[in-house]
Parts: C-alpha cells; sequence; structure tokens
C-alpha cells in the first residue's frame, strides 16, 4: 500500500465540512443546493450520459453494421475476438481508469498535468504487453487453422487494442478534472469517424473484422487527440483553480511508481475483472467451440436490440452512484435504501417492458435490422433481453453496496456468478444448443443479482437502527464502513 497521507475514501460530508471550514465564506451548507448549482449539476450530468451515450453508438454501430453485412461465420469471428477485448479492458479498467478516478484529485490534484503524463506512459506498457499477448494467440490460431477468419480477427484486436483504450483513457482524464463535455467531443469525433467508415470500406469491398477493428482504432485516435488538444488549451494555464495543469514543480514521478500506485488499489479490482466477463462472455466461446462461428456470431447479432435497454441501465447507474455515495457519508441510510427500492423496481419494471415489447415485435424488428439473415434465431431476442431486465431489478441494490463501500461484496457475487454460468454453459448448449446458450447467460445474471440482493439485505438488517445514532464531526467512508 502506499503512504499517502490522504486516504484512498473519504466522505463526500467530510469533504464538504472541511471545504466549508477552509473558506469561511459559506456560513452553512445552505449555498449547496442553489439553482446555479443545481443547473451545473445537470448539465454536468447531461453531458455525462450524452458522451456515455456516443461511445456505446459507436460499439453499437459496428456490431450492428458487421451482423448486416457479414456473413455469419465471419461475424462469429468478430464477436469472438470483440469477447476477448471486452475480457482484457477488465484488466485495464482495474490497473489505469479506476486508480485513476480515486487518485486523482485526492492525491494529485497540485499537479494533474504530470499524473495524466505518467498514467498515460502507464497505459502505454500495459496496453502494448496485453496487445502482445493477442498477437501471439492469433498466431496459435492462424497455425492451426490458417483459413479460419478467427486468425484475422484476434490479430486486428490485438493491433487495435493500445487505440481503443487510449480513448477511454483521455475520456476518464475529463471526468476526473469534472469536464464530461470535453469527452464528448472524443466520442462524437470517434462514432463520426467509425460510421463513415464502415460505409466506405463496405462500398471498397473491404470490409472485414481485421479492417473494422483497423477503423474503430483510427477512430479511438482520432477522438483521444481531440481531447487531449482541448483539455491543454483549457487547462493549460497556471491560473486554472484546481491547479491541474499547473507547470510541474519537484522531482519527477516515475511511471513505475504510478503503477505502483495504480495497483494498490487496482488489485482488489482484479478479481471482478476475471470473474464478471466470465459469467457473461463464456457462452460466447463455448457457443463457437461446441456449435461453430456461425451460432456464436447469430448470438451476439440477437443480443443487440437488448444492448439498447443495457446502455439505459449503465447510464443510469453512473448518474445514481454519487448520490448513494453522498447518502452513505451522511448517514442517510434509510433514504439510501428507499432509493435502492424505487430504481430496481422502476428500471427492472420497463427492462421487463422491453423483453415484452421485444417477444411482439421480434420477427419485423429482426427483418428490420438483418433483413431475415437470422431468422431462425429470431425467439432469442426476447430471452436475452432478460439480461438488462435483471441488471435493472440489480442496479439498485448493487449501487447501494457499492456507495457503502463494500467491495467485497460485488466480489463475492462475481465469484458464485461466475462457476455458475460456466456449469450451466456446458450443460445447456449441449442440451440445447444456442438456446442453452442464450439461458445461460440469463442464468449467470439472474445468479449475480441474487446474490447481490442477499448482500443488500444482510447490509440492510446490520445497519437497522444507525439512522438516527450522531456521527462524528469529520470521518472517512473506510472508518464509517
Amino acid at each position: 500500500m502506499t503512504t499517502a497521507p490522504v486516504p484512498a475514501a473519504q466522505s463526500l460530508a467530510d469533504r464538504a465540512e472541511r471545504s466549508k471550514r477552509g473558506s469561511g465564506a459559506q456560513p452553512a451548507a445552505a449555498g449547496l443546493f442553489t439553482g446555479v448549482r443545481l443547473r451545473l449539476w445537470l448539465t454536468k450530468s447531461a453531458f455525462s450520459v450524452v458522451d456515455q451515450g456516443f461511445t456505446a453508438l459507436a460499439g453499437f454501430s459496428v456490431s450492428f453494421l458487421l451482423a448486416r453485412w457479414l456473413s455469419p461465420e465471419t461475424y462469429g469471428a468478430y464477436a469472438i475476438a470483440f469477447a476477448a477485448y471486452l475480457f482484457i479492458c477488465g484488466f485495464h479498467n482495474a490497473i489505469v481508469l479506476e486508480p485513476m478516478s480515486v487518485y486523482g484529485t485526492a492525491r494529485h490534484s497540485s499537479d494533474l498535468r504530470r499524473y495524466f503524463r505518467m498514467q498515460l506512459q502507464v497505459h502505454a506498457v500495459l496496453a502494448s504487453a496485453l496487445s502482445a499477448i493477442a498477437v501471439l494467440l492469433a498466431a496459435v490460431v492462424w497455425l492451426l487453422a490458417p483459413r479460419s477468419p478467427l486468425a484475422g480477427a484476434i490479430f486486428g484486436s490485438a493491433l487495435a487494442l493500445p487505440l481503443l483504450l487510449l480513448l477511454w483513457v483521455t475520456r476518464r482524464m475529463c471526468y476526473v478534472l469534472q469536464r464530461p463535455r470535453i469527452a464528448l467531443f472524443g466520442s462524437v469525433g470517434c462514432f463520426v469517424t467509425v460510421l463513415a467508415g464502415l460505409y466506405v470500406l463496405r462500398y471498397l469491398q473491404r470490409l472485414t473484422p481485421f479492417s473494422a477493428f483497423m477503423l474503430t482504432a483510427g477512430g479511438s485516435l482520432l477522438g483521444a487527440i481531440l481531447i487531449l488538444v482541448r483539455v491543454a488549451r483549457r487547462h493549460g494555464g497556471a491560473g486554472h483553480p484546481a491547479g491541474a495543469f499547473a507547470p510541474s514543480v519537484g522531482a519527477p514521478v516515475s511511471w513505475r511508481a504510478t503503477l505502483r500506485e495504480n495497483w494498490s488499489y487496482g488489485r482488489w479490482l482484479f478479481g471482478t475483472a476475471i470473474l464478471y466477463p466470465v459469467s457473461g462472455q463464456v457462452q460466447m466461446f463455448l457457443a463457437a467451440a461446441f456449435l461453430g462461428l456461425g451460432s456464436a456470431g447469430a448470438l451476439r447479432a440477437m443480443m443487440i436490440p437488448a444492448a439498447v435497454m443495457t446502455q439505459v441501465v449503465s447510464a443510469t447507474d453512473l448518474l445514481i452512484l454519487p448520490g448513494f455515495s453522498y447518502d452513505f457519508g451522511r448517514g442517510s441510510l434509510l433514504r439510501m435504501r428507499r432509493k435502492a427500492l424505487l430504481i430496481s423496481c422502476a428500471l427492472g419494471g420497463a427492462g421487463l417492458c422491453f423483453a415484452l415489447v421485444l417477444l411482439l415485435v421480434a420477427a419485423p424488428a429482426e427483418h428490420l435490422l438483418f433483413s431475415g439473415k437470422f431468422a431462425a434465431y429470431v425467439w432469442l431476442m426476447p430471452v436475452l433481453a432478460l439480461i438488462p431486465a435483471i441488471n435493472g431489478f440489480n442496479s439498485g441494490f448493487s449501487a447501494t453496496l457499492r456507495g457503502s463501500q463494500k467491495p467485497h461484496f460485488d466480489l463475492v457475487a462475481n465469484a458464485i456468478a461466475a462457476p455458475v454460468a460456466v456449469i450451466s454453459a456446458l450443460f445447456l448448449i449441449r442440451a440445447w444448443g444456442l438456446a442453452g446458450a442464450a439461458m445461460s447467460l440469463v442464468v449467470g445474471c439472474a445468479t449475480l443479482a441474487f446474490v447481490n440482493f442477499c448482500s443488500y439485505c444482510h447490509l440492510a438488517l446490520s445497519a437497522r437502527g444507525q439512522e438516527s445514532a450522531p456521527l462524528p464531526p469529520a470521518t472517512s467512508l473506510e472508518s464509517a464502513s
């Protein structure tokens, strides 16, 4: 662990109290909820949601158009390579993105310029190592099956990996600076480039999983450059209030020291980074192994409509988590539990309605999206739409656990859901084919939600009666938890 004097996680109440004492300008907290502050918060939240939407839309466009234009086998190769990319993203998120969000303003607010530069170097080292491993995997696949489109797809994802993740790093910098509007420029630039490039590649008859990954990498590079340029222009002066990009002073911090600091936090997320993709991606690999690349492509294509509702749940989760953390910091545990029930019921109910709509319009929706290419699998759409519905029911309870600074509950849930997903996939795919793969996805998701609900109930019972207990004047979330 690092020896920095600032705790890794502090309660919002503690921060607000110390801010008031330091400024002396605000005698009370009455100014915290003025119209100006509320509009500022709503504006930032809106830019955050739109930014997430354009990022998701870029990935959605690639998946949708490739499913529409490529053969099922070729698209299945892309689906496998993309699933492997998502698995690698979990490691990158644990070692780079999440630690940067936690430690950026807490420990390095006086010199974010140097800190971001070190994080870019950490990203370059980590992404290059992961990319090299993926290249070796592509070589093995090519030696075993030289005519399979899977080798080219994996090779393309391996080469594109550093640039794809670079956009995520620069976007996270914007959120550390509380400037989601700047991140939006990068997301829009990437989306426009990818969408236009896909049609150009199809016109030139050069559209393959490899070229699609290369195109997305180019769009990500453009988006990252747009973000870095705007950040340097808007926050390059020494007069920035937070001192974010003030001239660097003191001894330089090496990227190795930054990596060690990241690891001190990210190691606790490593288990989740491994287990969570297992429960949601292993079915794709097993479907390809047992049923062929065409079946994996069909499974991925039938998941695309459900991705719309999945993005709604994810965007809502980004918005509600800070509020849950604030309630926990103030000791408003009863308020937090009520919000959890309301949000879970609302999102879960909306997800079920979405699945019901897909059940009624699945056939025309498939014809509109894929022109009948996957008509034999149209019944999978409403089944797979149960996944965002379950995630919706899980959202409020999961946010309560994370907002209460209880990450071990998330690790426990994933440790139980992952083996359930693997075992159910092995048995159900052999018994029911592609239907078994879809059911295994639902079972794994439901297991995760059930364990989180049980953990939530345990936390609620243990915290009962604390709502009226007085809180110490200044405490950290670590001591409060």
